[in-house]
Formats: C-alpha cells, sequence, structure tokens
C-alpha cells in the first residue's frame, strides 16, 4: 500500500479497520471458492514460461485426466481453474457432463480457443457455455468471483477478494489471489488502475469481467 493514499479493502476473511461491504444473499458457493483458493499454501514458484498446465495439482474428471499437476509452479490460468473445479465438483455442478464439456471448458478457461470473444472474457464466458455459471457484472462482483483482467500488455486469471478504494471513495484497483511472480507462485495482491491517484497501475478498468459459479 503507497503511502499517503488512504485505502479501503474490501476483502473476504480479514480484519480490517475500515468496513466490509455486506455479501449479498446466496453466496454459499462463492464462500466455498474463497475457502478452496486459501487452501492452497502461498508461494511454491512461478511459472513464467507458462508451460504445461500451471496447476498446484492434477485435474481428474470421470476417471481420466484433464490436466496433469503442473511443473516449474504454478500460473494464473492453472491455479483458478483448479479451484473452479474442485468448487464445481463439491457443489455437483458437473454431474451429467462429459469429458469432453470439460476439457473444452478448460481450453476456454485458458482463453486457448480461436473465439476473440471468450479469448477475452475467458472465465466469464466459459462458466456460461459448460452451464455452471454466469458472467457477473462489475457493479455486482463479490468477492469469490473469479475475474479475468487485462493490464497495458498482459492478462491475469484470479480469485476476486475486493475492491481497492482510495480516499475519495473511487474504485482504484482490486485485491485478488492468483499465482503471479510478484508472490513467487501463489498469493493474494493488490492492483491499481491505469490513472488511479491511489497508485501506478497497469489494470484497464473497461476490461475486467467476472465469473460466478453457481446457478
Amino acid at each position: 500500500m503507497k503511502s499517503g493514499f488512504p485505502l479501503l479493502l474490501v476483502a473476504a476473511g480479514m480484519l480490517l479497520a475500515f468496513p466490509v461491504l455486506p455479501k449479498a444473499a446466496g453466496e454459499a458457493l462463492n464462500e466455498e471458492v474463497l475457502e478452496i483458493a486459501g487452501s492452497f499454501p502461498d508461494g511454491g514458484g512461478y511459472n513464467d514460461q507458462w508451460t504445461g498446465s500451471g496447476t498446484p495439482e492434477a485435474i481428474e474428471f470421470a476417471g481420466s485426466t484433464i490436466l496433469p499437476e503442473g511443473t516449474g509452479g504454478t500460473y494464473c490460468s492453472g491455479f483458478t481453474f483448479a479451484v473452479a473445479v474442485k468448487a464445481a465438483m463439491s457443489a455437483g455442478l458437473l454431474e451429467g457432463k462429459t469429458f469432453e464439456q470439460v476439457r473444452r471448458f478448460q481450453r476456454e478457461w485458458y482463453g486457448a480457443v480461436a473465439d476473440e470473444n471468450i479469448r477475452e472474457k475467458q472465465c466469464a464466458v466459459a462458466v456460461e457455455n459448460l452451464g455452471i455459471g454466469r458472467e457477473v457484472a462489475v457493479e455486482e462482483a463479490e468477492p469469490g468471483d473469479f475475474a479475468q483482467f487485462w493490464r497495458v500488455r498482459s492478462g491475469h486469471s484470479v480469485v476476486f477478494l475486493g475492491w481497492v478504494y482510495d480516499e475519495h471513495g473511487n474504485r482504484a484497483g482490486l485485491r485478488y489471489r492468483s499465482s503471479q511472480g510478484t508472490t513467487n507462485g501463489i498469493g493474494d495482491r493488490v492492483e491499481y488502475f491505469q490513472r488511479s491517484e491511489a497508485g501506478r497501475g497497469q489494470v484497464d478498468p473497461e476490461r475486467i469481467y467476472f465469473a460466478r459459479i453457481g446457478l
């Protein structure tokens, strides 16, 4: 946090000096997502070559391997995909789905498809296409949603923990849990928007897409 700019952090599971925004109704699966995301230990190394699966553990479905455990550390899409699949399985949302459907879900989640809209929104489209969730407007985003956002030169797949506000009450950035180089793998981080008064940010506030798992 940069000195001279008082910030409000809206995050789940933290004791803060500022009030936390109330949760919306029907957030049980969001709580599950936060619990699962927090169950993976911090660190573990970051795969900055983005090779292999990038997952913290093997992803199994219907007796077959969707993705093997990542080697050389994790990266963002691998971490968030692992969290999403565990949450969806715990809620029975993958019952009746085929291996091919879940494999397609993985490719869309990673943006490894030709469709430009899917490559842009990734998780927000993937959950709808598989029928296990929906895209959520920025104004409705809650801790435990997934987010795909874009910086000046790169993108990031994360578990959303809350907004960061500047001293005027304007959104200045977001707090999230994912895998990145700055945390040597899995960890919590804050990033700021471009032209934010609260910090020199890289995040484009017009290119943030949220996904919520649950029906």
